[in-house]
Parts: C-alpha cells; sequence; structure tokens
C-alpha cells in the first residue's frame, strides 16, 4: 500500500472517531441529527459572514445540540464557498430565470457595484434557500442512520452490562425507520 493511501486512511478513521464522539454527547439521535441538518442549512444560506453567528442564535432559541450544529454550519468553508454559491446561483438561474452578467463585474465597493448585482439577488436566494433545503434533508437522513446505529450499538452494550448484573434494565430503543 502507498504512502499517502495510508495517511488518508489514517485520516479518514480519525474523522470517523471524531464524529462518532459527537454523536455520543447524550442526546437521542433524532436531535442530533436536526441539530446537524439546521446547521447544514444554514451553512447554504446567503448570510455570508454570519453563519456562526446565526448558529449561536439558533442554538439559545432552540437549545440544540451546539456542537453538530457548528459541525453542520461548517460545511461552507472558505475551500467550499465559491463551489457551493456558484451552483446555488446557477440553481437559481435556471428556476427562476434571468441573465449572467456578460460584462466583467467591477468588484470595487460603488453603488455601481450593488446595481451590477442586483439582477442576480432572486435568483441567488431562490437557489441558496432550495439547494440547503435539500442538503439539509439529504443530510439528516446520513447523519441519523449513523446517530441511531451508534446508539443502538451503545444500548445493546449497556443492556448487556446491566443485564449480567440485575436483570432487565434499560430502555428499549426504538423501532428503525
Amino acid at each position: 500500500m502507498k504512502r499517502w493511501q495510508i495517511t488518508f486512511r489514517r485520516g479518514l478513521s480519525r474523522l470517523l472517531v471524531r464524529l462518532g464522539k459527537l454523536i455520543h454527547l447524550g442526546e437521542p439521535p433524532e436531535r442530533t441529527a436536526f441539530a446537524f441538518a439546521l446547521g447544514v442549512f444554514i451553512a447554504f444560506t446567503p448570510t455570508f459572514g454570519f453563519h456562526y453567528l446565526t448558529a449561536l442564535i439558533v442554538f439559545w432559541i432552540l437549545r440544540l445540540n451546539l456542537p453538530a450544529l457548528l459541525v453542520g454550519t461548517t460545511v461552507n468553508n472558505p475551500f467550499t464557498i465559491a463551489p457551493i454559491y456558484s451552483f446555488c446561483l446557477w440553481i437559481g438561474l435556471l428556476l427562476v430565470g434571468g441573465k449572467e452578467p456578460r460584462q466583467p463585474i467591477d468588484w470595487e465597493l460603488s453603488w455601481s457595484l450593488i446595481a451590477q448585482l442586483r439582477p442576480l439577488l432572486v435568483p441567488f436566494l431562490v437557489g441558496t434557500l432550495l439547494v440547503g433545503t435539500i442538503a439539509s434533508l439529504l443530510s439528516y437522513w446520513l447523519f441519523y442512520r449513523l446517530a441511531r446505529r451508534r446508539w443502538l450499538a451503545k444500548q445493546k452494550r449497556l443492556m448487556g452490562v446491566a443485564g449480567r448484573g440485575r436483570g432487565q434494565a434499560g430502555q428499549t430503543p426504538p423501532p428503525l425507520s
């Protein structure tokens, strides 16, 4: 096996261990998956630069799992922001219609910049909200399945340890949907 493959596998296993620790924060899988999915939705919103602040406000209002919420928010980071927002704008332009600017945009901060970007505002909002909703639904489903599997394994271990000493203990896990 090549050295880069070993490094990649080691890094992936470390990431999975950290994700497993995030799942084991004492909350039910549904609640943790909801917090993660809401963080992913926040990552896609057009509140660039205020994603973490938005996540903290949502945490304060809903009292969700803060680490899961923040990890979901980091989907949009300096490496992924350009592809994510470009894709969202493209989807918005397909749905709402509109034209991409044919001339180069003058990025000097002025009123003319706002006038140049105004036709892209509605397609950008529609694209980010639609793609964010789809991404958050998918992330909820994936994260819930992973968290559920880990939660069931933990319940099984706890029932096995408690069952040896005092008979039946613990609660019955809810059915897998």
